[in-house]
């Protein structure tokens, strides 16, 4: 099969079936939350937006655009249903243009410091005005071994190259796990998770503190500072690393910091409720008590290492907790809790995790390094 030939054919179909009536609720929501204002100033951001849509999204089903679209062409080869759910696993980046391969563009991601051969579903011409040196913020999908590029591309020419840098710096800061497609940036990840750990206790004298909520904010400045000085000695101390906290963790009586080994930073509120309750069983005849539990075990964000910690403390009171939240009468935690993690946490056990939270002084990248410098 011409993979690009039948992806030219299927990208229509699977942006078609995306943009039906089918999907008109989930996909005005996705765009009102996208362009809050209702304004839509530029085109090829609204283009990534869509294709996020119809290749990513999760819909209240579970299940993505891509993958009802195979469920309902059942006309598709194997071949091509594959091409299809492959396009969920899509490069994000900022690609510097080092040249052209034939029918092909090649790109280096300044992200994740990978390259890639990338085709256009609409042809060579497609591609005619991408120039060596130009920047451009794209996305790109999987066929075969090669790259497509899905939705459009903005491009700025060489020239720019100083100021993208430092926008690509600022998003390897605030997102570095789009770096994380390369194996080594995240080996690199995890090593820099494990030293700031050990920065965290070193600081804090405990893997876990707990603090009124109102004081997140200051202890996290705290170890952003503590670990700058630790990177850099002779620098002036940073600034305050701007974070958005919700305002439920900023009211709550409590919130227990932590730093889980090969995690990272998680924060949970109303932890002191956990402490009593897994001390006292019998507060989970009340309705707080359950709620927060339940809030714990059954978000699948939430690390497992809390829950893990209160059992190991005493099983025998953990039982007794978990058998009455459960319903599940015989419940042991020994025999039965890390399946129970295991079911409601699959992304703390099938590999998928990236660390939590990299409080990163700097981006991954060396080029991005000298760009903020």
């Amino acid at each position: 099969m011409d993979l690009v030939k039948r992806a030219g054919q299927l990208k229509p179909m699977l942006v078609k079936f995306a943009m039906s009536p089918l999907f008109d609720r989930e996909r005005s929501e996705v765009i009102a939350e996208s362009f809050p204002d209702g304004i839509v100033a530029n085109e090829a951001m609204f283009s990534m937006v869509l294709d996020h849509f119809a290749l990513q999204h999760r819909l209240e089903s579970g299940i993505t655009v891509g993958e009802a679209s195979v469920a309902a062409h059942s006309e598709l080869t194997e071949a091509e249903r594959d091409m299809l759910l492959g396009w969920q696993d899509v490069v994000e980046g900022m690609f510097e243009v080092k040249g052209k391969d034939r029918d092909a563009a090649v790109l280096f991601n300044l992200l994740d410091e990978l390259t890639y051969r990338a085709q256009s579903n609409l042809g060579p011409q497609a591609l005619r005005k991408l120039k060596k040196g130009m920047i451009i913020i794209g996305r790109l999908v999987p066929i075969g071994e090669a790259w497509m590029v899905s939705g459009n591309l903005s491009a700025y020419p060489a020239s720019a190259r100083d100021e993208m840098l430092v926008a690509a710096a600022q998003q390897a800061l605030s997102h570095p796990e789009l770096a994380f497609r390369n194996p080594a940036k995240l080996a690199q990840a995890q090593d820099m998770v494990a030293e700031q750990r050990q920065a965290f206790v070193d600081l804090f004298g405990a893997d876990l503190i707990v603090v009124p909520g109102i004081e997140v904010p200051d202890k996290v400045d705290e170890f952003n500072r503590h670990w700058a000085h630790l990177v850099r000695p002779d620098a002036e101390p940073p600034g305050p690393v701007p974070m958005d906290f919700p305002d439920d963790l900023l009211d709550a009586d409590s919130v227990a910091i932590q730093f889980v080994e090969g995690e990272g930073m998680s924060f949970y509120p109303d932890y002191h409720l956990l402490d009593e309750l897994f001390g006292n069983p019998a507060l989970i005849a009340r309705r707080r008590y359950r709620e927060t539990l339940s809030g714990f075990l059954y978000d699948p964000d939430t690390s497992p290492e809390p829950l893990r910690q209160f059992a190991a403390r005493d099983p025998a009171k953990a039982n007794k907790v978990f058998t009455r939240l459960l319903k599940h009468k015989g419940f042991s935690w020994d025999a039965d809790g890390e399946a129970l993690l295991r079911e409601l946490k699959p992304s703390y056990f099938d590999g998928t995790l990236f660390p939590r939270t990299v409080v990163l002084s700097e981006p991954l990248s060396k080029a991005l390094r000298d760009a903020r410098h």
